[in-house]
Order: structure tokens, then sequence, then C-alpha cells
């Protein structure tokens, strides 16, 4: 656009400090970004040579490989992998020309990024439990799409953002909720009922203490700091 156009001012800080080569006009922010390409393609050369050799364990029949340990899911390390190299290819392609509708081929991968790291901490953490995928990718795609959203509509619409932070907050307590009783409350349309029930019989009747006050701290700070950022 700028090379078109010639308006620098669109990208005046991206000019400020840039090195051309060639027919690329700031090749220094394409540079910056080849180190997110290389260790992706590391992480996914170390991955392949994993599944091979666990492979091979599995095809000589040797025990640990067999009888101990929990399933490889080396799927999902082939993802993040994946994920890693795109994020500095599209941040390349952000940092030739920033501006505020391209903001989103920065993030876009960074939220896949994140997601990947928390459904494998999940996994590793919960060993005999698989979470379900279609929820979990389709959780994925539900953040971009907002962060979509954002980069469209965010910018001067203030029922905009008064629409996400209410879906925020409501999500994040009922992500806390969920993380409170270890999964033993049930989110559906009878939720309101039993949380009325529940402060009724532990603050009106009886003032107690939290159950899980060391977990009740935690959610406490996660959700003010959640919030104020």
């Amino acid at each position: 656009v700028v090379n078109v156009t010639g308006n620098q001012d669109i990208c005046y800080y991206n000019f400020l400090c840039a090195h051309p080569l060639g027919v690329l006009s700031s090749f220094n922010n394409i540079l910056s970004n080849l180190g997110h390409v290389l260790l992706g393609f590391l992480f996914l050369l170390i991955v392949l040579h994993r599944d091979l050799q666990h492979r091979s364990f599995l095809e000589a029949n040797d025990v640990y490989a067999l009888e101990f340990g929990i399933p490889k899911h080396f799927g999902l390390f082939y993802t993040m992998g994946i994920a890693l190299t795109m994020e500095g290819v599209l941040s390349a392609c952000y940092h030739v020309c920033p501006n505020y509708s391209n903001f989103q081929f920065d993030t876009s991968f960074m939220y896949m990024i994140a997601g990947l790291c928390m459904l494998k901490l999940y996994q590793t953490r919960h060993p005999d439990i698989n979470a379900s995928a279609y929820a979990a990718y389709a959780s994925f795609a539900l953040v971009i799409f907002l962060a979509v959203l954002g980069v469209v509509f965010g910018k001067d619409n203030w029922w905009f953002w008064v629409l996400f932070s209410i879906i925020h907050v409501g999500g994040s307590l009922a992500l806390s909720t969920h993380i409170y009783y270890m999964g033993r409350f049930r989110i559906d349309f009878g939720i309101f009922r039993r949380i009325f029930q529940i402060l009724y019989t532990d603050c009106v009747q009886q003032c107690s203490r939290p159950m899980y006050m060391d977990r009740m701290v935690l959610l406490i700070v996660g959700n003010i700091v959640n919030w104020f950022l």
C-alpha cells in the first residue's frame, strides 16, 4: 500500500527505523521474526524425532512403551510447532506495515499457541481424561472470531465493548465456578437457582468461610487481574 500510494504517514513509525532491501521497504521487521519460524521448524524436528522413536519402540514391542506412561499425543505437538511457525510468518506480514486492520495477523496464532499450551497442560495434569477436541478447537475459533469482531466493530463503538464486557465477565465467573467446584457444579439454565441456594445457605443462614479457601483466594486474584487488564 505504501509503495503504491507513497503515503508514508500511514506507516511513520515503521519507516522511522526501516532498512529496505530490494522490493521490501522494511526488511528488518521481517528478519526480526525469522527466529519464530526457525524455532518452529526446530520444534517440529524434535517432535518428529520423538514420534519416530516412539513408533520404533512400539514395533519392537518395548514393554515400557506398551505398558507404562500415558498415551502420546504427538499431533498436538505438531500443531504447536506449525502455529509457532505461522506466528513468525504472519507477524512478519503485519510488521511490513502495522495498522489497525491487519493487527489480527499478529495475534491470531498467539491465541492458538496459548490455547494449545493450556490444552496440553490439561492433558498432562489429567492423563486419564481427554478433553473434547470439538469443544476445544471450537473455543479457539470463537476467540479468533471475537478478535476479528473487535477489529471490525471495536473502534469507536461503545456498544461492542459493553457487549464484550458482559460476555467476558460472565465467562470468567462461569469458568471460576467450574474451577472452584472442580467440575461438580453444572453450568446450565438452573445455575442461577443453585447460586441463590448456595448464597442463602452459606451467607444468610450461617456466614461461614469458603470451603476451599486457597482456591477461592487464587480465583479472586485471577479475576481481578483479568478484569482490570
